[in-house]
């Protein structure tokens, strides 16, 4: 912490200095600064310095400790010509707590994009990773190390000036820490490939609305589970609705349908609706709100043990519906709010102290922020956070707050 603090209050003042006379003319730039053929936008973040009230999600005898969050990014892009377009993103989370120091971490990660228009083809290839040490899940309390690695690529064909197709595959492996929860070995039941063909087919309605029907074809092929267990498991999602251009008054995507888990030797069949939507609108002249809403089918940690099989894989359907404001306020601040439902229902019985039973757990989060804006891209103010899950097993819910001083930097 001796150095990060001089880091955090140089990036502060430097910001604070005058702005350029060419600021408007970098705004139209693909990033703030060039370097060489290269734009760079970075942007520096002080999430939350201050206080977290239940460090390790307990229901009783709650732990509080003091933690940071430090998070600088680069934003790049690379643009050759007309046709050929090239985008990238790095990022180190710093998580530091004054006495609890096995949950420091240093998190990092990156991506890259390409495209390239050939004709009535956009051909593009994307790939990516990281590692971080987070609770990654509803699923999981503890904070895990988990590494990622992930690569894409595919082919968008206009077929007419209204119709085009899309199709791509994308591989992602998942690679976690061993550790144990309650017995159970993360990193035994959640080591993975996640394989996924989609494809997509998409009608202009007009220029801001968007026709948009797509199936994917999913294979988890997990790595380390016993023989005696079906290390594949294959499932379909199935999505149609619409998408909104930038220019439309509500953004983002409307999706929704169906997901299918056909049944299998260790891991439960599942039919039921999908939802995939991300909206975005004005909130008057004052600033802009988010909508999210999705509901899908994930693997859980913990298997169960069923007549058919000794070790199944459990899974859980998850629901969640949230949102975010983002609003200018007068005398220059800035505030922020958000809100968050997520509801998990596990197919199969759930182990927990020697007692099988049907677990359903509901979480809501709800947090606000309010910062005052300085020149050059500058905003100090605070934060707080809660959080509460109540489960159908009461030794697993938990209530917790965080709260503290935040800052953000964007030359």
């Amino acid at each position: 912490m001796r150095t990060v603090w001089p880091l955090v209050a140089a990036a502060l003042v430097a910001g604070a200095l005058p702005a350029s006379a060419a600021e408007r003319e970098k705004k139209k730039r693909p990033g703030r600064f060039r370097v060489g053929p290269v734009y760079l936008t970075p942007k520096f973040q002080l999430k939350n310095a201050g206080v977290d009230t239940n460090v390790f999600n307990q229901r009783t005898d709650e732990i509080a400790d003091t933690s940071v969050v430090l998070s600088p990014t680069v934003l790049a892009a690379w643009p050759i010509g007309r046709r050929l377009r090239l985008t990238g993103e790095s990022h180190v989370d710093l998580n530091y707590f004054r006495r609890q120091s096995s949950e420091r971490s240093t998190d990092f990660g990156g991506e890259g994009r390409a495209e390239v228009d050939v004709s009535r083809f956009t051909f593009f290839g994307a790939g990516g990773g990281g590692q971080s040490r987070q609770r990654f899940s509803i699923d999981v309390d503890q904070r895990v190390l988990r590494h990622e690695r992930w690569a894409s690529t595919g082919v968008t064909i206009a077929a007419t000036r209204r119709v085009s197709a899309t199709v791509f595959g994308t591989g992602h492996v998942y690679e976690y820490g061993s550790f144990l929860v309650r017995g159970v070995n993360i990193k035994e039941n959640l080591d993975r490939n996640d394989l996924t063909g989609t494809a997509q087919i998409r009608y202009v309605l007009s220029r801001r609305t968007t026709l948009v029907g797509s199936a994917d074809a999913i294979e988890d092929r997990f790595l380390r589970q016993p023989r005696a267990v079906s290390r594949v498991s294959r499932s379909y999602r199935y999505l149609g609705g619409f998408e909104f251009g930038e220019k439309a008054i509500i953004r983002g995507k409307l999706l929704a349908g169906i997901r299918e888990f056909p049944a299998s030797p260790s891991a439960p069949s599942y039919r039921g609706p999908a939802l995939a939507t991300s909206l975005t609108l004005p909130l008057l002249h004052y600033g802009l709100g988010t909508i999210l809403a999705e509901r899908d089918i994930y693997f859980a940690f913990t298997p169960t043990t069923t007549l058919a099989a000794d070790r199944a894989r459990n899974t859980y359907v998850s629901t969640r519906f949230g949102g975010d404001a983002a609003v200018e306020l007068p005398l220059a601040f800035f505030g922020r709010a958000n809100f968050g439902f997520e509801e998990a229902k596990y197919l199969l019985p759930y182990l927990v102290e020697g007692v099988y039973g049907r677990r359903v757990d509901h979480l809501w989060t709800a947090g606000a922020s309010l910062l005052r804006s300085f020149r050059a891209g500058i905003r100090i103010g605070g934060t707080i956070q809660w959080g509460r899950r109540v489960s159908s097993f009461p030794t697993l819910s938990y209530e917790g707050l965080r709260y503290g001083v935040q800052a953000e930097l964007v030359p």
